[in-house]
C-alpha cells in the first residue's frame, strides 16, 4: 500500500490541465507560481507534487478561465492512451467490473489523498470518489474529471450516449454543467453528503471494448511507475524533478511533499537511509549519465548538479564510484 500520509499526486495529471489553461490564455506561469508548483516540474510526469498544491492549481485555473467545471472539460478530452502502458493494460478489460477493478488498483498506486471505491446499493453499484480536506473548488476537479472520464470509458460497453443515472458531488457548485456534457442525462446532486455516480448492477458483466478510443499525447514517462510506499523512492524522484532548479535543499523537498524537515528526515530514518544519501545517490548517477553520454565540462556538470564548485563534485564522486570523473571519462574512452 501507499503511504498515505504524504498526500500527493503525479505531475501526469497536471499535464492537461495545464494544456487547457494555455490554450485559454490564462497565465499558466503565474497561476504554477502561486500554486508552488515549480514550472519545470511539468517535464517530469512521474514526480510527486503536495496535492494541496495540485487542488491549489485547478481553483486558480478555474477562477483564471472563468469556470467551476474545467474537471469535466479535461475528463472528457482523456482517453486511456493517455496513461501509456497503464492504459494498455486497462484497455485490455474484459467486462466492465474487470476494467473498475484494475483502474481502481491501479489509480491507488499512482495517486494518494484521494480514494476511489465500488459499493453496491439498492441494485446498483457507486464509484465513490473521496478526497482529502474539505470539499471545496480544487479536490471538486479531481472528483469531476475522475467520474468524467469514467463516463467517457464506460460508453465503450454501455453506448455512445449512455450516462450514469444519478451523479452527487459534495461541492455545491453555482454552475450548471453545459448541455453537450457526459452528464446531459444524469440526475446532478450538488453539496451531497458524498461524491459518487451510479452504475446499474447489471452493466458490470458487459463486454469491454477498448475499439476507437481517441487518441492523446501520452506521458509515457508515467507507464506503470506507480508511487512507492517507500518515501525515499518519492524522495528519489522529487530530487530528480528539482535539480533543474537546483533547489536541493532538505527543507524545498519536504515543502513540496508538504511535510516539516523533522518529519522526512524522520521517516526516512525509518527506512534506513538519509536525506544526504538519497541526494548523494540522484547526484552520482545524473553525473554517470553526463559523463558517458555528453561532453559537458566538469565544471558545469558539477554547476548543474547543484555543488559549489568542482572540487566538492569531485570528492562526492570519486567517494561513491571509486574514481574521479576525470578518470571515469577516460576510462569510458578506452573502452570505445
Amino acid at each position: 500500500m501507499v503511504d498515505r500520509s504524504i498526500p500527493v499526486t503525479r505531475v501526469a495529471f497536471l499535464l492537461k490541465y495545464a494544456a487547457l489553461v494555455d490554450r485559454l490564455g490564462a497565465p499558466l506561469e503565474r497561476l504554477l507560481a502561486e500554486s508552488r508548483i515549480p514550472e519545470e516540474l511539468l517535464d517530469y510526469p512521474v514526480a510527486a507534487v503536495c496535492l494541496k498544491s495540485a487542488y491549489k492549481f485547478g481553483e486558480l485555473a478555474c477562477e483564471a478561465t472563468g469556470t467551476e467545471h474545467l474537471g469535466l472539460y479535461v475528463g472528457m478530452q482523456s482517453c486511456l492512451r493517455d496513461f501509456g502502458p497503464v492504459g494498455r493494460n486497462l484497455r485490455r478489460s474484459t467486462t466492465v467490473y474487470d476494467y473498475l477493478h484494475k483502474g481502481i488498483a491501479l489509480y491507488d498506486g499512482l495517486i494518494t489523498g484521494q480514494r476511489i471505491w465500488l459499493s453496491g446499493h439498492n441494485g446498483d453499484i457507486h464509484l465513490n470518489v473521496a478526497t482529502v480536506g474539505e470539499p471545496g473548488l480544487g479536490p471538486y476537479q479531481s472528483q469531476l474529471e475522475t467520474l468524467t472520464m469514467t463516463t467517457m470509458v464506460l460508453r465503450r460497453a454501455l453506448g455512445k450516449h449512455w450516462s450514469p443515472g444519478r451523479v452527487c458531488l459534495t461541492y455545491r457548485s453555482g454552475e450548471d454543467f453545459p448541455e453537450n456534457s457526459c452528464f446531459a442525462g444524469s440526475h446532478i446532486v450538488k453539496g451531497a453528503e458524498s461524491s459518487y455516480m451510479v452504475i446499474p448492477r447489471a452493466a458490470m458483466g458487459k463486454p469491454f471494448t477498448s475499439k476507437n478510443l481517441h487518441s492523446g499525447q501520452v506521458p509515457e514517462s508515467i507507464e506503470t511507475q506507480h508511487l512507492s510506499d517507500n518515501i525515499s523512492d518519492i524522495v528519489h524522484l522529487q530530487i530528480e524533478a528539482m535539480l533543474c532548479e537546483k533547489k536541493l535543499h532538505i527543507d524545498n523537498v519536504a515543502e513540496s511533499l508538504s511535510m516539516t524537515r523533522r518529519s522526512l528526515q524522520r521517516a526516512l530514518a525509518e527506512q534506513g537511509t538519509s536525506y544526504s544519501c538519497e541526494l548523494a545517490d540522484v547526484q552520482s548517477h545524473e553525473a554517470i549519465k553526463r559523463l558517458q553520454q555528453t561532453n559537458q565540462q566538469i565544471a558545469d556538470i558539477a554547476y548543474d548538479l547543484g555543488y559549489n564548485d568542482a572540487s566538492n563534485f569531485t570528492r562526492a564522486f570519486r567517494h561513491m564510484n571509486g574514481v574521479s570523473p576525470q578518470q571515469f571519462r577516460k576510462d569510458l574512452n578506452l573502452h570505445e
